[in-house]
Parts: structure tokens; C-alpha cells; sequence
């Protein structure tokens, strides 16, 4: 080439809409006489909307494409909701708690002592009738008891004064005499006690005179014979004894 023609050195122009080094979209230069000006004006919202989008899903709620913000997704968000959800049946327990207090009403508790203090004035009898039942049962038993023993002790009678006339008379010896002495204190056991001998005052009550005669030895009445002795079971007579008496001279 002549110095009058040099040659032209090699040149283009960078026509990305994206900076390849710092990844942002370039401006476009004022004045540009491209045909294609349009068409990288809505090129660039494109990438502006795309790069909002992924800052959005990044930092924050995503927005949906219709304007209204789409669901929360934070932890923190959800917690308070819940909490908020919790905080709401206050009310119905706030309305229990005034039926607890209508229930403490007099009126309402006063039915339910009177129908205690009832029942346990009705407990009361029952337990003072039962406590009377049975200490008379229990008379009675013992009353069921003493009328048996009497009844036994009664019909041995006619043996008792034999027995008692052949002791006197030395007629019980070896044996005989043990079985006898078993006898009496089976009845002594249970209760029966034999009384009657000379020397005894004698008392109205548990003696019956068969005859009487003066003495000046005696100040008062004495038993001088005993004919029958008398038998008691505790303090009741089952025979009175038959005795004789000896009453002081006039």
C-alpha cells in the first residue's frame, strides 16, 4: 500500500446487551443510528425482569406474576401465624370460666349441701340404729346363752344333791370323787356357783326357811342346816337354798 491509501486497521463493534466481565446489562448509547434500537430497549426488561426475579427469590417473598404477593414461606412468619391462631379461643375460655363462677353461685350449691347434710343425718340413724341392733343382739345372745346354761343346771339338780349327800357320807372316794370334782368346776366355767352353809346369815333372798327355832347364841338369823344347797349362775338365783334357822330369843 501508497502513504496516499494506508491501510485501515481492524475494528468491531461489541454489540452484547451483557457485559461479559461484570455480568449487568449495558445502557444503550445515545444516539445510536442502529435499525434494531427498539429491540434492545425490550430486550433489557427482559433481563431486568429476570435479574429482579432471582433477587426476589433470594431476599425476599416471591411476588406473584398477577401483583399479589404469593404465600409466606419464613419460619418466623409461620410462627407468628400460628401463635395468632393459638391467642384466638381466649374468648370461649373466658365463657367457661364465667360458667365456673355461675357454678359457685349459692343458689346453685346450697341444693347440693342440703341434699349432703341429708344424707348424712339419714348415715347418722342408720349407723345409731346399727350400733343399737347389735348391742341388743348381743343381749340376747347372752341372754339365749344364760337361759340354756339354767336350763342344764336345773335338770342336774336331783344329781347334784346326791352327789353332794354321798360326799358328805364318805361315799366318793378314788375316781369317783375326780369325776365329781370335774363336775363342779365345768359348772363353775361357766358361771354356776353352789352356796349354802351353816354359820351363813341368812338372807331372804337367796335362803328359803324350812324351819326356824330360837337360840340365844345367835344376835340374827343364822343358818344352823343346810337341806338343799342353792345354786346361782352370776347373780341369779336358780335355786334358792332350803336351810333351817336359828332366830335370836326374845
Amino acid at each position: 500500500m501508497s502513504a496516499e491509501n494506508p491501510e485501515q486497521g481492524f475494528s468491531f463493534t461489541d454489540k452484547r446487551r451483557v457485559d461479559p466481565e461484570t455480568g449487568q446489562v449495558r445502557q444503550p448509547q445515545a444516539g445510536s443510528g442502529d435499525t434494531g434500537a427498539a429491540e434492545p430497549s425490550e430486550a433489557q426488561e427482559q433481563a431486568q425482569a429476570a435479574a429482579a426475579e432471582g433477587r426476589l427469590d433470594s431476599d425476599g417473598p416471591e411476588v406473584a406474576t398477577g401483583g399479589e404477593p404469593a404465600a409466606e414461606t419464613d419460619p418466623a412468619a409461620q410462627a407468628a401465624g400460628q401463635a395468632a391462631g393459638t391467642a384466638q379461643p381466649e374468648a370461649p375460655a373466658a365463657s367457661g370460666a364465667e360458667a365456673d363462677d355461675g357454678a359457685l353461685d349459692p343458689e346453685n350449691v346450697s341444693p347440693a349441701n342440703d341434699t349432703e347434710a341429708e344424707l348424712l343425718d339419714h348415715l347418722k340413724r342408720i349407723n345409731a340404729e346399727y350400733a343399737a341392733y347389735r348391742m341388743r343382739s348381743q343381749r340376747e345372745q347372752d341372754r339365749a346363752k344364760e337361759a340354756g346354761v339354767a336350763s342344764v343346771v336345773e335338770a342336774l339338780f336331783p344329781v347334784l344333791d346326791e352327789v353332794r349327800l354321798a360326799r358328805e357320807n364318805g361315799d366318793v372316794e378314788g375316781p369317783f370323787d375326780t369325776h365329781v370334782t370335774k363336775l363342779f368346776d365345768t359348772l363353775a366355767k361357766l358361771g354356776v356357783t353352789q352356796y349354802g352353809e351353816v354359820g351363813e346369815e341368812f338372807d331372804a333372798n337367796i335362803h328359803e326357811a324350812l324351819m326356824q327355832q330360837p337360840s340365844d347364841e345367835v344376835e340374827t338369823p343364822t343358818v344352823f342346816l343346810v337341806m338343799q344347797p342353792g345354786y346361782m349362775l352370776g347373780e341369779r338365783v336358780l335355786r334358792a337354798a332350803r336351810v333351817g334357822v336359828q332366830a335370836p330369843a326374845d
